[in-house]
């Protein structure tokens, strides 16, 4: 026996079918594949509404996933790094932004810290992904800024809003750029500069935020440049 179904159950589907979310391309790769992507609603009088965006990277892997209402952040977002691996994800939905949701990894997929009280995202880019970071345990604070590319940026431990201890500044490849140490936010111990291919730019040593002991300082061959005493003790 034919099934009927009620004219007004087959408008109500029908109608629900036209609001479901579907992507369109807004821009690609020189070879084709999606780079810019709309997740879009149709609305009324054939007007295309944008409630979210997704970005691939050229080698075709998701670099996040958005969602908006009338513009506004949204739901779940999830940034990924280049190699597929979760990079951050979060809710816009809850504590309205005050970023306690967060989970961040790194490129192997690990959360960055493991043991914490707490943590919050501390800035956030323009696009509105998590740029600064900080994770609370006990009375030290370790924080994380991060690159466009996602790698760290800037890595270091803050106790009562004065960094202590070992500090360290990235490029975007990985490489190190500066290792400087700190004693309640002063330079104190090892600071060493590299360049963007781990050659040294110079090897030195502060006490209480003055430069002291041998300074050396090399060329872009990796060859001993110079060097400066500055041990006045």
């Amino acid at each position: 026996m034919k099934r009927i179904i009620p004219i007004a159950i087959t408008a109500m589907i029908l109608l629900a079918s036209c609001h479901r979310p579907y992507d369109a391309v807004f821009s690609t790769y020189k070879d084709g594949q999606p780079k810019l992507v709309f997740i879009c609603i149709d609305g009324k009088g054939g007007q295309v509404n944008r409630v979210g965006e997704k970005m691939y990277y050229e080698n075709g892997q998701l670099m996040y996933v958005k969602h908006y209402d009338n513009d506004k952040p949204v739901g779940e977002w999830e940034f990924y790094h280049e190699n597929g691996k979760t990079h951050a994800k979060g809710s816009f939905d809850i504590d309205d932004k005050t970023s306690k949701n967060w989970k961040l990894y790194n490129e192997k997929g690990e959360e960055y810290i493991t043991d914490y009280d707490s943590m919050k995202v501390i800035e956030f880019s323009a696009d509105n992904r998590p740029l600064s970071i900080a994770y609370f345990k006990d009375s030290v604070e370790t924080r994380f800024r991060f690159n466009e590319n996602y790698t760290v940026n800037v890595k270091g431990n803050v106790i009562n809003n004065l960094k202590e201890g070992r500090w360290e500044f990235f490029y975007a490849n990985g490489q190190k750029m500066l290792e400087a140490n700190y004693l309640n936010g002063v330079e104190n111990g090892a600071y060493n500069s590299y360049r963007e291919n781990g050659i040294p730019y110079f090897l030195g040593f502060y006490i209480n935020g003055k430069r002291a002991n041998v300074w050396e300082f090399y060329d872009e061959q990796g060859n001993l440049a110079g060097k400066q005493d500055y041990d006045t003790h």
